[in-house]
């Protein structure tokens, strides 16, 4: 009974405690439709700016709730506080699901900040500078636009040296959210801005959270600001995911002053958990900027997706785990889309996954030792069409309408090893659709990123048509597919372009195939796979035929060949415009044993096996991969809106099954929430370690 007796009386002085705790702290309802003439007690009685609900707070700690989108202008400066000030859409009992901030070009925080359950909207690029300030980024906040963070000031060419110094110390924490960077000192806006001196030490905590700026990028992720420090710097990343490079001591900027800034205080790098996407964990991002004090980086647990360097110098030291220096395979969580682009396709060889889309009028390659890391991982243009001013008679049918690459490896076993290496193939036309036809270059190198250029002649950016039936009909989307040791090609061609007969459209998009001679010449003779069918309703959104005489297609495209353990062969295809919600996946079956050229050889199942669904709309054109289990993964585009009208498709991830001939995608897409776990291997990280002293 004693102990029961104190189990109780502890238990109510803790709920005694937190009450006294929560009605010392003054909350406050923000809406933009409010009045400041309201006590700011309930929404009914909402506030309407920000600078009257800090008022009412006064110096005590509080809460703000924000009902609504509030905006706060450019350049905006909270009100001065003493206590810790938490901005929230959630008073405890509802939650208001359009609370917001729209912050423009700049927020300088004026005291202790937390932010939770609340969103943040930037309209153009912004920064949040938390002064010297602590600064914590909670929970379940969402962003939108392009925000970065930084611990100190933010230096102008009107401050001076002592506005922009910090004798304090501070911690800055970052739990959730999307953000291009994060430096844990000053901000300099431009090159005639002061330095400034942090004689205070820093603590940088990244917990979750996205950050966005990839390693091509002159920001990333620091302990140190644009500033002389003589107080100590510590960054700890223990979660979340870091898709550009990190570093101690920062960069000094667009370096103006008459000034050579100095980090003599300590830097301290512990990395602990979370995923870094960039190339480089290094001391000091380019010298600009003197470390005169120690730094020390611990390695204990993370995961590098596309790191090439981890550097200190002989004054330095780190440390490295057991697991890191091991490597092998381990488990990675991601949820989509993982990146914005139309036509993805993926393949993996010699320990990387590559990746390769259409970004205008240029093909990109990304490359990463991991499959969710191909979202960070540096967009490398392989190929590009001719500009205006140098397109003339010899490359103009190329010079326009970039659509569906895809990269493939040939061994010298298909066709010889003259022939052995990376293939780009793509279609494209000279600005008219109808002349669309099928282009391939070949990788000049042995790098899957380099140069790519004419299989013939060598020359640089200059591909080979691939000629199919007689060069006299439309032509995208060539793939290839490898049936009992021989490779074939298919690709997507057409009949009854404009044509309406008795009412009907008759313009329909077939996929045919053909063998190759050599893996950019098609031997002449092909085969009608499947022809898109009005009959089946899912290949039929979109064909259209209007007043005068012109038509859409009925569409079947995207083709890509599966294989499963038993030596079935599959072609999946898309079904339907790309541009509509039900743009979908289905399949053909080529039958056991059969040669891939005979008539009849493929058999189409007739309904979609995955479409739109929990929110993901025309998901469709799909490659497929692995990961290092052997557990299948497939790469598809989707709209992230019923109307597809967000003026792009994004790109997803995510598991399939294909057993005895029997392909299951689920049905379609997972909810974009959905939490997905992948496996990869990683090399021993201190492959990558150079350069300090132990």
């Amino acid at each position: 009974m004693k102990k029961i007796s104190k189990i109780l009386v502890l238990a109510v002085l803790t709920v005694m405690l937190s009450v006294c705790a929560f009605a010392a702290e003054k909350t406050v309802y923000l809406s933009n439709s409010g009045d400041n003439a309201n006590s700011g007690a309930s929404f009914a009685e909402a506030v309407k700016t920000i600078d009257q609900a800090y008022k009412l707070i006064g110096s005590d700690n509080g809460r703000i709730i924000v009902c609504n989108n509030v905006k706060l202008g450019d350049s905006y400066v909270m009100p001065k506080h003493d206590g810790t000030v938490t901005i929230t859409a959630n008073d405890g009992k509802n939650f208001y699901s359009f609370g917001k901030l729209t912050i423009s070009s700049l927020l300088s925080l004026s005291g202790d900040t937390v932010f939770e359950n609340v969103g943040l909207n930037a309209p153009k690029s912004t920064a949040i500078v938390a002064s010297g300030n602590n600064l914590t980024i909670g929970k379940n906040v969402t962003t939108s636009g392009s925000i970065s963070i930084s611990g100190g000031h933010n230096a102008t060419a009107e401050s001076t040296a002592e506005e922009v110094s910090i004798a304090n110390d501070y911690t800055i924490t970052v739990k959730s959210g999307e953000f291009t960077y994060l430096r844990g000192g000053n901000r300099r806006a431009v090159g005639e801005a002061p330095f400034g001196t942090i004689s205070g030490n820093i603590t940088v905590n990244i917990e979750g959270g996205k950050f966005t700026y990839n390693f091509s990028k002159s920001d990333a992720v620091s302990a140190t600001g644009m500033n002389n420090q003589t107080g100590n710097a510590t960054l700890n990343i223990s979660g979340g995911i870091i898709a550009g490079n990190v570093y101690g001591v920062t960069r000094s900027g667009t370096n103006a002053v008459n000034a050579s800034p100095v980090v003599s205080g300590n830097v301290t790098v512990n990395i602990t958990g979370g995923t870094i996407g960039g190339k480089y964990v290094k001391e000091n991002q380019d010298g600009s900027i003197a470390l005169t004090g120690k730094f020390h980086l611990n390695l204990v647990e993370c995961i590098f997706s596309n790191i090439e360097e981890i550097s200190g110098s002989a004054t330095s030291t780190i440390t490295v785990s057991e697991s890191l220096k091991k490597g092998g395979i381990k488990a990675s969580t991601y949820t989509n889309p993982i990146t914005k682009a139309p036509d993805p396709w993926v393949i993996q060889r010699d320990g990387f996954y590559y990746s390769v889309f259409v970004l205008g009028t240029r093909i990109v390659c990304v490359k990463s030792a991991t499959i969710d890391g191909l979202a960070y991982a540096e967009e490398v243009t392989i190929w590009s069409a001719p500009k205006d001013s140098e397109i003339n008679a010899s490359n103009k049918h190329y010079s326009k309408e970039i659509w569906s690459p895809e990269l493939h490896y040939i061994e010298a076993s298909e066709f010889g090893a003259e022939y052995a290496g990376w293939w780009l193939y793509f279609a494209a036309d000279d600005g008219e659709n109808a002349n669309h036809r099928l282009f391939a270059v070949r990788a000049l190198t042995d790098d899957a990123q380099g140069q790519y250029g004419s299989p013939v002649t060598g020359e640089v950016n200059v591909p080979a048509k691939m000629v199919v039936d007689g060069d006299k009909s439309w032509a995208i989307g060539q793939s290839l597919v490898r049936v009992n040791g021989k490779t074939y090609m298919t690709w997507t061609s057409e009949v009854g372009r404009n044509v309406i007969e008795n009412g009907d459209n008759m313009h329909k998009q077939q996929i045919r195939i053909t063998a190759l001679a050599n893996p950019y010449t098609p031997t002449g003779k092909w085969t009608l796979v499947a022809e898109a069918d009005p009959a089946l309703k899912f290949e039929t959104y979109g064909a259209w035929k209007y007043d005068d005489g012109s038509t859409v297609p009925y569409v079947i495209e995207g083709a890509t060949a599966i294989y499963d353990d038993n030596g079935n062969v599959v072609i999946t295809y898309s079904a339907s415009g790309y541009w509509t919600p039900r743009y979908c996946l289905s399949y053909l079956t080529l039958k056991a044993g059969a040669d891939p050229l005979d008539e009849g050889a493929w058999i189409k199942l007739g309904e979609p096996v995955f479409t739109m669904q929990n929110g993901v709309f025309g998901p469709g054109h799909a490659a497929f991969t692995t990961d290092a289990k052997g557990n299948r993964i497939m790469m598809y585009h989707a709209y992230v809106n019923y109307k597809c009208e967000d003026n792009g498709r994004y790109v997803f991830i995510q598991p399939w099954s294909f057993e005895n001939g029997v392909v299951d995608m689920n049905g379609g897409p997972y909810s974009t929430d959905t939490e997905f776990t992948v496996y990869n291997t990683y090399a021993p990280i201190t492959n990558v370690v150079k350069g300090f002293a132990k």
